[in-house]
């Protein structure tokens, strides 16, 4: 199956999952008073405080885990269906970017970041030349079943390349791979502007610092295809 490409600038807006945890919230909390209540001899209508003060803490404590630990489990994602995508990822970046000579850039060397929890996900994106971090960033899955990942930032070029290469903002996205070895691949557009390509098939477990490691380092192995469970 095909996953379509679209418009990283059209991006997605936050703020909605947070409504549903504070609803989850309130459930557990007055779930696990009235379970201690039940359990201590307290009448619906008499739960002291204190057994509601230990839902709300039993409550916090499960999303605190859930946040960090749990949506990774493969028997949760066989039924959320997010893809656990966090690591460092190796390819390229392709500009479109035409130089003075009429000729284009060859394929630049690339290694992106991605760290990850249940309601967020952070892109760091490195090259020979500069460093860009998101400002925004969200998964997003399509009608069509597959998961996109799309991202705002702000790219910071090394001092010494300043002279041909402005820090700017821009916007990228890319799909997640079906098949093995499809890892991740999009698009990105900037302010410049500018835009092009992104080929990520390698994957590690490792997390770097920099574009020159991440690209000498040998624990990268070939992107797994998404799938429930995995």
């Amino acid at each position: 199956m095909e996953c379509r490409q679209l418009n990283p600038f059209n991006a997605p807006k936050d703020g909605q999952p947070m409504n549903l945890k504070v609803r989850i919230s309130i459930a557990i909390a007055a779930g696990v008073g009235l379970a201690l209540a039940v359990l201590d001899g307290q009448g619906v209508t008499q739960v002291p405080f204190r057994i509601f003060s230990i839902g709300g803490l039993v409550a916090t404590l499960v999303f605190a885990l859930w946040e960090r630990f749990i949506w990774k489990w493969k028997v949760v994602r066989y039924f959320t269906d997010v893809p656990l995508i966090a690591g460092t990822w190796r390819g390229e970046t392709v500009s479109q970017y035409v130089l003075p000579d009429k000729t284009k850039l060859p394929p630049i060397p690339t290694a992106v970041y991605i760290s990850q929890t249940a309601s967020n996900v952070t892109v760091t994106l490195f090259t020979g030349e500069s460093k860009s971090v998101s400002e925004r960033a969200k998964l997003i899955k399509d009608p069509d079943g597959c998961w996109r990942l799309s991202w705002q930032y702000l790219n910071t070029p090394r001092p010494e390349v300043r002279d041909r290469s402005q820090p700017h903002r821009g916007a990228a996205e890319v799909t997640i791979g079906q098949q093995t070895g499809e890892g991740l691949q999009g698009s990105y557009f900037t302010d410049r502007p500018t835009q092009g390509s992104l080929h990520l098939s390698e994957w590690s477990p490792v997390r770097y610092g920099s574009s020159a490691t991440a690209l000498a380092g040998g624990e990268f192995q070939d992107a797994q295809p998404y799938a429930k469970g995995k």
